[in-house]
């Protein structure tokens, strides 16, 4: 059951406010956001509250709020630009809105295959001794396998223990834990290599524009969304049990999806189009990604001048829906309100 708290819920201001990740270097590389998701309610409760926004800045300035249930809006590319030009976006596959609704765009092209092929959701392991993983302290690494596929020998993954853990010094063996099977990258493999991408779970795909609305592993607000859904273990998806705004708000984590990914090799790192795979195998070209859509927003544009204050009341948000706020300067957001006992839709 998720802790319910009061009170100041979150605070933000753009410019002002900083996220890191785990590609950047510790302590010395931040970004001052524009644009961020405050605050996500967690399971099985409700949040009632209203935003405060103050401008002490000495100029007008331009605000967004909105409630969105992603951190990404991935819209994939057009149809005649992608595999097979189909008819509709309803020819790729995604399930969403559980805890097992995953998407990816990490894989690795590799050689040296043994076995009898990788199997969906299995864990993956590695070594790589340049990079530490953070939940082990050590070089062992692991992800999870989304989609094999034996034609190419490229195998999907998903929740990886680093972003940059397919960064490998040298040849490097990747098995499967059930199934056994080994696939290796590296110098003594030609044409092999690794995409660093982003996974994380499907909140929503719209089968009719080609959009992904995907709840980023590598996202923390309130909640560690690395471990969203996991709300009976430890550690759960809930950062702070005592009430304490500046826990909650301040220990802010955030690599966003882009157009473009890195894909690492031995003969040098390249940036190609961002890939997901689909549920039913097809390679699916991204052309851009944004926090919010345009039928997610309350706010657009409002206009807020020096010295004013603006209120948005009646704000309520259930399970996994969160509060985004924007503006191009240090406005300060602050959110206050309740959060209750929901029951979880059966």
């Amino acid at each position: 059951m998720a802790v319910k708290q009061n009170g100041v819920l979150a605070t933000f201001t753009p410019t002002v406010s900083k996220y890191t990740n785990l590609t950047l270097a510790a302590n010395s590389n931040t970004v001052a956001a524009t644009e961020y998701n405050i605050y996500t309610c967690p399971a099985a409760t409700l949040m009632s509250g209203k935003l405060i926004v103050s401008n002490n800045t000495g100029g007008a300035l331009n605000i967004d709020v909105g409630v969105v249930e992603q951190t990404d809006v991935i819209q994939f590319d057009a149809l005649g630009n992608q595999p097979g030009t189909p008819d509709n976006y309803g020819a790729f596959s995604f399930s969403s809105g559980t805890p097992s609704s995953y998407a990816t765009s990490i894989a690795i092209e590799g050689g040296g295959v043994s076995g009898s092929g990788f199997q969906v959701g299995e864990q993956v392991t590695w070594t790589n001794s340049n990079i530490t993983n953070p939940a082990t302290n050590n070089n062992n690494h692991t992800a999870y396998v989304r989609y094999w596929n034996s034609g190419n020998s490229k195998l999907w993954l998903d929740r990886m223990s680093h972003p940059n853990a397919l960064e490998v010094p040298g040849d490097t063996t990747f098995t499967g834990g059930t199934s056994g099977t080994t696939i290796a990258a590296g110098p003594t493999y030609p044409g092999t290599g690794g995409y660093q991408g982003w996974s994380g779970n499907v909140r929503f795909y719209d089968s009719l524009n080609g959009r992904l609305y995907l709840q980023n592993h590598e996202f923390r607000n309130n909640l560690d969304y690395k471990v969203i859904y996991d709300t009976f273990s430890s550690p759960n998806e809930n950062r702070e049990e005592n009430n304490n705004n500046l826990n909650r708000s301040l220990g802010r984590l955030y690599r966003p999806v882009a157009t473009t990914q890195t894909r690492f090799a031995a003969a040098g790192n390249t940036t190609p189009v961002t890939e997901f795979i689909s549920g039913n195998g097809v390679e699916l070209l991204v052309s851009g990604v944004s926090k919010i859509h345009a039928e997610q927003y309350l706010v657009q544009d409002k206009a807020l001048n020096d010295n004013d204050i603006f209120e948005l009341n009646g704000i309520v948000l259930g399970t996994y829906q969160s509060l985004y706020v924007k503006s191009t300067g240090a406005v300060t957001f602050t959110l206050i309100g309740f959060e209750e006992v929901a029951e979880i839709p059966s």
